[in-house]
């Protein structure tokens, strides 16, 4: 039975991997349309934890997962954005306007999280010296107190104080001035973050942000509510298309596995009779179908979830700027729903091939 599966899919390997991509297509696309609101709402409760009731503005084509998570890429924005906002139209919404520069730097050995202030800081008493503060766990890690000094590509930073408790989540992070964060990372004229607050309980938020992002090109201006009014619009819209997506995605799925067992019969039909002339039963070749058709839904459906991962990714950056992932609970249900594809797609046809006569299938060119 294996020598006959090997040489099944030695001979006819092209048609089956265009069916494992077509069947991982299919899986994919459903795996989406299953996953995406799930996904979506884990991934803003998340951030809505985060980044509360304010506004976040960062470059373009920034990733905000990696950014929460403070491992911060490579995209900037002039840092006069903070003072642009204040002198437009938009200023007097905004009571707290905080722009910032991040980045991630190694010192002595340990990663640390350089975030660069506008704040007033102490005056230097040294030339080519500057004020810091530390987190207490940075500040433990790297074995320093008050007074201590570090230095940080370069530059010589005096600890005037050790942040015991830190704001939350910036334990391992070093608070300086912003000029000497620009230098450290080599960023002058620029920023990336950009933190607005104030009152707009009353106020179109979703449309302050689009006029914030108006104002200040190249941006993208973050809300909670914004994020949750995208995720509700595409969920009515994958609402809408559900029954669509599913039915075309079952017809589609089982067409294929049928296709292929019809091929396989169609192009082996000698070899059939053949097997049946020399005293094979019609069971195991009836099996031998059943397993080509069943791996074959099977290897789709597994790398139609591995396909999902970037498509989902890509689809939450561009309409929720944020990446997403298939949730793996609904993976069993299509490996569940493959196996059954391919079992039932490939019985019939291969019991009926099985039941003709074999020298009519050993006369068929």
């Amino acid at each position: 039975m294996l020598l006959l599966l090997l040489k099944e899919l030695k001979h006819r390997w092209l048609i089956y991997l265009l069916t494992v991509f077509l069947m991982a297509f299919i899986i994919s696309i459903l795996m989406i349309q299953s996953s995406i609101n799930t996904s979506a709402e884990e991934t803003i409760n998340g951030l809505s934890h985060k980044l509360g009731k304010g506004m976040l503005v960062v470059p373009d084509g920034t990733d905000l997962e990696r950014f929460y998570t403070m491992r911060y890429g490579d995209t900037y924005m002039p840092d006069d954005y903070g003072e642009r906002i204040k002198a437009s139209p938009l200023g007097k919404h905004a009571s707290m306007i905080d722009p910032r520069l991040y980045g991630n730097v190694d010192v002595k050995g340990t990663d640390i999280v350089l975030v660069g202030l506008t704040s007033k800081f102490p005056e230097p008493g040294k030339p080519n010296e500057s004020f810091a503060a530390i987190g207490n766990t940075a500040a433990r890690n790297l074995g320093i107190d008050t007074g201590d000094t570090l230095d940080v590509r370069g530059n010589t930073i005096r600890i005037f104080r050790v942040l015991d408790p830190p704001p939350k989540g910036y334990d391992m992070a070093l608070f300086v001035p912003m000029a000497v964060a620009q230098e450290v990372l080599d960023k002058p004229g620029k920023i990336n973050g950009l933190h607005m607050g104030g009152c707009w309980c009353e106020m179109d938020v979703a449309g302050f942000a689009a006029k914030v992002e108006n104002t200040l090109p190249g941006t993208m201006a973050i809300t909670v509510d914004g994020m949750a009014k995208a995720q509700v619009e595409i969920n009515e819209t994958m609402e809408r298309y559900s029954v669509v997506i599913w039915v075309a995605g079952s017809v589609l799925a089982v067409g294929a596995i049928v296709f292929l067992i019809l091929y396989m019969i169609y192009k082996g039909e000698r070899e059939i009779g053949l097997l049946l002339s020399i005293g094979l039963s019609p069971g195991r070749i009836v099996v031998k179908n059943i397993m080509v058709s069943v791996i074959t839904a099977i290897t789709g459906a597994l790398l139609g979830y591995i396909f999902s991962f970037p498509a989902m990714s890509y689809f939450g950056k561009a309409f929720l700027r944020i990446a997403l992932a298939p949730t793996w609970e609904f993976l069993p249900q299509f490996m569940g729903a493959a196996l059954l594809i391919g079992l039932v797609a490939a019985t019939f046809p291969s019991w009926y091939v099985t039941r003709l006569d074999p020298t009519k299938l050993l006369r068929e060119e």
